[in-house]
C-alpha cells in the first residue's frame, strides 16, 4: 500500500478519547497538552471527551452518549486518578473500566487503555497538605489497578499505552517539578514526554493491525527541552 494511502487510512479514522483532568490537559495552556501535540503531530482528529475531576463511575454514566452515540472506531480511555484520590479501591476501579470495555466490544468499538502516570508521593503531598496520606494512599491503589488492569489487557488482548513510560527513573527523583506541578498534574515539559510516548505506541498498534504506515514525528517533541 502505498504511504498516501496509509496515512488515508489514520486520517478516516473515527478516534474519542473519555476521562479526567490528564484527558482535558489541566494546567497547561491551551494547545499545550498532550493530546494537542498528538493532533498537531500526526495529523489525527480525536475526538475530546475529557472532563476535569471524573471519576470512572462519573465517566461510566456518560458512557452512552460521549462515546456510543458517536460510533467511534477506537476509543482511549484514561480515568481512575480521582477515584483513587477520593479512597476508592482498585477494584471499584477496575470492575468500572472493566464495564467501559464490555460497552465497547458489545457496541464494535475497538478500547485502547491509557494508563496514567504514577502519582509523585512526596510532591503531592507537599501540594495538598490538607489531605495528609491521601495521596500516599492513592498511589498505591492505583499501583494495584494497574496490575489488575495490565494481567487483563494481556489476556483479552487488548492494546495499552503506559504513560509512566513516558519518563525515566531520573527524570522523577532528580527533578520531578519539572514534569509535575502537583505530583499529580503534568506540566508542559511532561505533556510533551507523554505525547511523545502516545505517538510511539499508536503507531506501533496500528502496525500489528496492519492498518498505517509511520505516523509519528521523526524528531520526538521532547527532545532536547
Amino acid at each position: 500500500m502505498a504511504k498516501d494511502n496509509l496515512y488515508r487510512v489514520v486520517r478516516t479514522m473515527k478516534l474519542l478519547i473519555i476521562g479526567d483532568s490528564l484527558v482535558t490537559g489541566y494546567g497547561v495552556p491551551s494547545g499545550k497538552a498532550w493530546l494537542d501535540l498528538v493532533q498537531q503531530g500526526c495529523q489525527l482528529s480525536i475526538l475530546n471527551k475529557g472532563i476535569n475531576g471524573d471519576t470512572t463511575s462519573d465517566v461510566l454514566v456518560r458512557f452512552s452518549e460521549d462515546v456510543l452515540a458517536h460510533r467511534p472506531d477506537t476509543v482511549f480511555i484514561l480515568a481512575g486518578t480521582n477515584d483513587a484520590l477520593r479512597g476508592r479501591t482498585a477494584n471499584f476501579i477496575y470492575n468500572n473500566v472493566l464495564e467501559m470495555i464490555r460497552l465497547c466490544n458489545e457496541n464494535g468499538i475497538q478500547p485502547i487503555l491509557i494508563l496514567q502516570p504514577n502519582i509523585l508521593i512526596e510532591p503531592a503531598e507537599k501540594a495538598h497538605e490538607d489531605e495528609t496520606g491521601a495521596c500516599t494512599q492513592a498511589s498505591h491503589t492505583l499501583k494495584r489497578y494497574r496490575r489488575l488492569i495490565e494481567d487483563y489487557c494481556i489476556d483479552e488482548h487488548i492494546d495499552v499505552i503506559d504513560f509512566s513510560k513516558a519518563f525515566t527513573e531520573a527524570d522523577l527523583s532528580i527533578e520531578p517539578e519539572r514534569y509535575f506541578y502537583d505530583g499529580i498534574h503534568m506540566t508542559e515539559a511532561a505533556h510533551k514526554k507523554v505525547a511523545d510516548k502516545f505517538m510511539y505506541k499508536f503507531n506501533v498498534i496500528l502496525l500489528q493491525r496492519k492498518q498505517t504506515g509511520l505516523i509519528i514525528k521523526i524528531d520526538p517533541l521532547s527532545s532536547g527541552k
